[in-house]
């Protein structure tokens, strides 16, 4: 993952020598300092977002440490350190290709997830307060009063009577904790709740099953990009100088179907195998990470069934805050679309050193007509039988044009193909 990193020199025959010794510190050295830069901004993330929470607790008992809007922007300090630590790191560090998008993979996901716990918790605080304030009108506590009246959890128990928890039946402020946190950023989801759907058990059998489906779906990956993807890209390099296009368009489809196999792969890989082994080994109960996206008949029936965690996240977080500030619906729309494309910028054009060429932002927002288009063909078409016509257009979008364009654009880019 990390480059020029020095071997590691053997032993002597006589026993490990104090000179041996430093040798051996000074070669780990690299590896150590990668490994710090690589997550300690992101393990410093989680503990700054958990030690903010703490100190906004209010109970009946003391006030807050922090008012709700140090909190807010505490959490907005956080989460930008979260975030762009790691692409500086990415962008100017001497990472490969592979560990800096593994690290703003990463990061992006821990940026959505520590904002989910910023805003559910904002939105918890806020509810707390009024509970007190109600609890205080009440009955007043006696003074000199210590202990908490927990008016949040007794507010919320007199309209959850009729709730099966799957958890424990805390609610905030106890919630607060760091294995809470932790779990939340472990788990396969993107949006926080105080308590998860839990399965009764890990099924080691299943564990075992996803393990060996994911080592032969990442053969198959690395097999077609090496024997197939690879050398059509090689042979493109001639057409590519001399700006042949016919040779180009040939190459194009040539790519089309390696291309679309790894793609769908990967997408097993991940949105299968990964999320489920991550939700079995910590008994994760909603295991809903994707619908069928491969019948939509529009782009957006795609974007809202193919990532549902990525989704939820910005409907909830996004989309529907937009909405209450009164922004049309078109508005807001295009703000979540230009959301998701930065997202994908970060991740693909960072570690590529390809800030200067955004091709996955432009990609994501040609989508948007698209989006119009597709769903104006689908209300002409539908109940006839062309009703299949946007699922055509769809396969052919992304599975002829859009992906090999890309993957070709990107080999071009990292070679240096146009300046040799």
């Amino acid at each position: 993952l990390w480059r020029n990193h020095p071997p590691l020199a053997p032993p002597p025959a006589g026993g490990v020598s104090m000179a041996s010794l430093h040798n051996l510190c000074a070669s780990l050295w690299p590896t150590a300092r990668a490994l710090a830069l690589y997550f300690g901004p992101l393990l410093l993330g989680i503990g700054a977002a958990w030690l903010i929470e703490r100190s906004a607790i209010r109970t009946h008992s003391r006030g807050p440490r922090v008012s709700d809007a140090q909190a807010n922007a505490l959490h907005a300090l956080n989460l930008a350190l979260t975030l762009l630590l790691p692409c500086a790191y990415s962008y100017w560090g001497d990472l490969s290709y592979g560990a800096g998008i593994v690290l703003l993979l990463l990061a992006c996901t821990l940026f959505m997830k520590l904002t989910s716990w910023a805003h559910a918790h904002h939105d918890l605080r806020l509810a707390n307060a009024e509970a007190l304030e109600e609890s205080a009108a009440q009955s007043p506590p006696p003074p000199g009063a210590t202990h908490d009246f927990s008016s949040l959890a007794a507010t919320i128990s007199r309209f959850a009577t009729d709730v099966q928890h799957t958890e424990s039946a805390a609610h905030y402020p106890h919630t607060v904790t760091m294995p809470r946190l932790l779990y939340f950023v472990f788990a396969p989801t993107l949006c926080y709740q105080e308590a998860f759907p839990r399965s009764p058990s890990v099924r080691p059998v299943y564990v075992l099953s996803l393990l060996l489906r994911g080592l032969v779906m990442c053969l198959i990956i690395v097999f077609i990009s090496v024997q197939m993807i690879h050398p059509l890209l090689r042979n493109s390099e001639p057409a590519v100088v001399a700006r042949d296009m016919p040779k180009l368009l040939e190459r194009l489809i040539k790519l089309a179907l390696p291309v679309t196999y790894v793609w769908l792969a990967g997408f097993y890989v991940f949105f299968h195998v990964w999320m489920n082994l991550l939700a079995e080994l910590l008994r994760f109960g909603d295991r809903l990470f994707y619908k069928a996206w491969w019948n939509a008949v529009t782009f957006e029936a795609y974007w809202r069934l193919w990532n549902l965690p990525v989704h939820h996240w910005i409907a909830r977080h996004v989309y529907f805050p937009a909405l209450r500030k009164r922004l049309s619906k078109a508005a807001v729309g295009f703000i979540a679309f230009t959301v998701s494309a930065v997202f994908h910028e970060l991740v693909i054009a960072l570690p590529l050193k390809s800030g200067h060429m955004p091709l996955a932002f432009l990609a994501m927002m040609a989508q948007v007509p698209l989006v119009a288009v597709s769903a104006a063909i689908n209300a002409r078409v539908a109940g006839t039988p062309f009703a299949q016509l946007g699922n055509y257009l769809f396969w052919i979008a992304f599975c002829f044009l859009g992906q090999p364009a890309a993957v070709l654009l990107y080999y071009v880019h990292c070679t240096g193909v146009l300046y040799h």
